[in-house]
């Protein structure tokens, strides 16, 4: 027998022929020394099949099952003397290794027959113990000791012992497993407490990646009374986790700097990949781009837009570095790099940036320098620039409004004081206004100026009221900016482009905010644009002056104010000549020196002179408007609306743009279009993008479709890298100015890409960290 057998013999067990019950109750021969292997419960032997058993054994226990111990009502009775007598169900609980046969009608020892090796008690091993007259003992007459049991003599013997004991083995072994078992299971145990609190470390990067927050702190020692978000959140997670609380007070706890940015990158590159698989499997894309100053670095922000399934996608992929050199070539070259780095080898087939020669030069600037790589690649200035550039040519052209604008800008500037702040507040409460404060004006966030507006008309009860008691009180050096202020505000020039504006705004606004959406199409914004120019247009009426300048005369009636609307050019004497007094009984045919004007006749004179002023401003707006979305400019928008609309022959500028491309057949688009226009119009005969998505197919319209997509892939501003900025500044800010590039990107992309930054599962990310060697066991 070799060195296992002796190690594991005591779990050594009859084999099948040895445990049957012969009809002679005699033990076979050489039956003696047959052992089984170790068991392990990883890998159990392959144990007696009941069913193969002789009949008469069928209800006798095996190693899987254990002892039978049928409880019945009545058992089977023998006569023994005068008496018939049997088994009783009492004897299980005093002896727990005792099973009953009912075919044989007669007990065993388990462990004895299950586990036994020699011959010893046959009885109760091999043909059964059925006198019923001996089970129980017996009371000794002339002796004062009792006799035994036969069961009792049995559970002393030598042999039974041993049995018992293998069999109590056994059952642990069973439980607990062998010494390799148990190994095995301690080390699964210890993989699963260090994922476990992985995962949470995990579920702590993505938590503060996902709000924007700081990770690290000026001191991270444990004597340190604030360690930083990361490692305070780690200690209040220690807190409601013991296991977690186990490994984070041990010397190596993982939470180090180095393992932050692995678990950082790792995630981000995550949402990285699905954003460029999504956009490989889409087959093209449109790239927009801009700078913007972060500390001492210029940053360039690359984001993308391409569609799934003809939904629109506008994703951002990361900050670049440009801060050695800013001119086309570094520009162009480091785009360029991006895009092989990050392995998106499919066409670039349109690209938006702002209205910089360095980005949108003809001949030098990056928009020609990217299409001479990917000669598809369309540029299209930022319709949201655009508007913004009207605005500020209304502005250098009529000099009222630009004092408007610098005036609303000192307002944001007085009430950024917290003690005139919290007086304007509190007159606000006193006048039953709702609270609004005025922002500073910004060139990038383009709806501020409509928004300042507006809070100044409807507070400007309260502004005058606060300035006004600043005045009177005169108690600190502010006096001379509240008069400065008050002394403009109340100027009627003030008050009419103040109405004639936020009106003018209100209705810029909406086209603005429809072009900074990331599903706003090419098609839809030419609608759109044109509906704004035909609006102005229809603006520049006496009738609506006459509407707009009821409104200005209420607000003045409605805020006690009594400007003068005199034109800047009239002019009249100090002090009126009057009639005599001697005259006042009398009927004067004749004229007199008197100076009385009428007063319908300066009405007239004063609205005839601000409403030329209105249609100024009006007629600028339609003018930079028809110059920076002229026809030539809007030519590929415009036949993109009619591709939208079905109409093969009016969006042929767009299908020829890139019918090589996608390797279009004309002939068979043309059919697909009718067919699609067609099965619509018998929906809605106004139908809309939307419908024609609803019955899109790319197998039955192959053609349409990739045109389709491709027409959606086009954007029409740049507001998402605009919206990347925002984050930037939230997340490098003066007091993370030291943060590398990579983690200042991955972070980013974390914290922007919020609904993929979501999705993303602790499970993958901690497989993806336990591939590199760690000293935790993963």
């Amino acid at each position: 027998m070799d060195k296992n057998n002796k190690v594991f013999g005591i779990f050594n067990f009859k084999s099948n022929k040895n445990e049957s019950l012969c009809e002679n109750n005699e033990p076979q021969e050489g039956l003696e020394n047959t052992s089984v292997a170790e068991v392990d419960p990883d890998d159990p032997p392959v144990l007696p099949d009941v069913q193969k058993l002789p009949s008469e054994s069928i209800d006798i226990g095996d190693i899987n099952t254990g002892p039978i111990r049928p409880k019945l009502q009545t058992y089977p009775k023998t006569v023994f003397g005068k008496q018939n007598r049997g088994f009783s169900s009492t004897l299980f609980d005093g002896f727990p290794w005792l099973e009953y046969s009912i075919q044989k009608d007669a007990v065993f020892c388990y462990p004895c027959r299950v586990f036994g090796t020699g011959r010893s008690e046959g009885t109760f091993v091999t043909k059964g113990f059925r006198n019923w007259k001996k089970i129980s003992g017996s009371i000794s007459k002339t002796s004062k000791f009792n006799s035994k049991s036969k069961l009792e003599i049995h559970a002393t013997t030598k042999q039974h012992l041993i049995n018992s004991e293998k069999w109590a083995s056994y059952t642990q072994n069973i439980k607990s497993g062998s010494v390799h078992t148990q190994m095995a299971s301690a080390y699964r145990e210890k993989v699963l407490k260090n994922r476990a609190y992985i995962k949470n470390l995990i579920d702590v990067v993505l938590y503060l990646g996902r709000q924007g927050l700081a990770f690290r702190a000026h001191n991270e020692e444990k004597t340190s009374i604030n360690q930083g978000n990361f490692k305070e959140a780690c200690v209040l997670l220690s807190k409601c986790n013991e296991d977690f609380s186990t490994i984070f007070n041990e010397k190596t706890n993982y939470t180090s700097w180095s393992i932050q940015n692995d678990l950082i990158n790792i995630s981000a590159q995550m949402i990285k990949n699905t954003i460029v698989n999504e956009l490989i499997e889409s087959g093209f894309f449109s790239v927009m781009c801009d700078e913007a100053r972060c500390f001492r670095q210029e940053q360039m922000s690359i984001c993308v837009r391409y569609t799934k399934n003809l939904n629109v996608y506008e994703r951002f992929l990361g900050f670049i570095d440009v801060s050695e050199n800013q001119n086309a070539d570094a520009l162009a070259t480091a785009m360029v790099s991006f895009f092989e780095i990050n392995k998106i080898n499919v066409p670039i087939v349109a690209q938006a940036y702002d209205g910089a020669n360095v980005m949108s030069g003809k001949f030098n600037g990056v928009q020609q320098k990217i299409k001479s790589k990917y000669p598809y690649a369309v540029y299209t200035h930022c319709m949201a620039h655009r508007i913004n550039l009207i605005v500020l040519d209304m502005c250098k052209l009529v000099k009222d409004t630009r004092i408007v604008f610098n005036c609303l800008e000192t307002l944001y500037v007085y009430f950024s004081h917290p003690g005139n702040d919290a007086k304007f507040t509190e007159i606000q409460v006193k006048l039953g206004i709702k609270k609004t404060s005025l922002t500073r004006l910004s060139d990038t966030r383009w709806n501020c100026r409509v928004r300042n507006c507006v809070a100044v008309k409807l507070n400007f009860k309260a502004i005058v009221t606060l300035l006004n008691d600043e005045i009177n009180s005169s108690t600190n050096k502010d006096v001379v900016q509240a008069i400065g202020i008050m002394t403009i505000i109340t100027k009627p020039s003030f008050i009419v482009n103040l109405i004639i504006l936020e009106e003018v705004l209100q209705i810029i606004n909406i086209l603005s905010t429809q072009l900074q959406k990331k599903d706003a199409t090419l098609g839809s914004a030419v609608t759109l644009i044109e509906g704004v120019i035909k609006t102005f247009e229809s603006l520049r009426t006496e009738v609506e002056f006459h509407n707009i300048w009821e409104k200005i005369i209420n607000f003045t009636k409605i805020n006690n104010i009594i400007p003068d609307f005199t034109g800047p050019n009239s002019k009249t004497s100090k002090r009126q000549r009057q009639s005599t007094s001697n005259l006042e009984d009398f009927h004067v045919f004749a004229t007199t020196s008197s100076e009385q004007q009428n007063q319908n006749e300066f009405n007239q004179y004063t609205e005839s002179y601000w409403r030329t002023h209105y249609y100024q401003i009006i007629d600028t707006l339609i003018i930079h408007f028809n110059k920076r979305f002229s026809s030539n400019s809007l030519e590929l928008a415009t036949s993109i609306d009619y591709f939208h609309k079905m109409n093969y022959y009016e969006s042929q500028c767009f299908i020829e743009q890139y019918k090589d491309l996608l390797n279009v057949d004309v002939n068979t688009l043309q059919s697909e279009m009718l067919v699609v226009k067609n099965c619509v119009s018998r929906r809605n005969p106004n139908f809309t993008l939307e419908d024609i998505k609803l019955i899109m197919d790319a197998e039955l319209y192959p053609n349409l479709y990739k045109l389709l997509s491709l027409s959606l892939t086009i954007p029409i501003s740049s507001a998402t890298c605009e919206r990347s900025f925002s984050a930037m500044r939230k997340i490098k800010n003066w007091l993370r100015t030291s943060m590398n590039q990579d983690r200042f990107t991955n972070l980013s992309l974390i914290y922007i890409e919020r609904d993929l930054s979501n999705e993303l599962s602790n499970e993958k990310i901690l497989d993806t960290f336990a591939i590199s060697n760690r000293k935790l066991q993963l």
